[in-house]
């Protein structure tokens, strides 16, 4: 199972030194039946649309780094 090790970070910032941004988030699963893993799909568009909503912030931080 996933261990969340921060692997990807350090591979894309040992990669993509000057260009990559590994953004880490985490959710608790709320998104699931944790018994029987059936998926809760209306906290999943819910979920998806509130990160969706972060982009535009993200890139506006990103370019002022620049």
């Amino acid at each position: 199972s996933f261990q969340g090790k921060g692997e990807q970070a350090r591979f894309v910032h040992a990669n993509f030194p000057e260009t990559g941004c590994a953004i880490a988030v985490e959710f608790k699963k709320i998104f699931m039946d944790e018994w029987n893993g059936d998926p809760d799909w209306g906290t999943i568009e819910r979920l998806r649309a509130m990160l969706a909503s972060t982009v535009p912030v993200l890139e506006s931080a990103l370019r002022a780094m620049r």
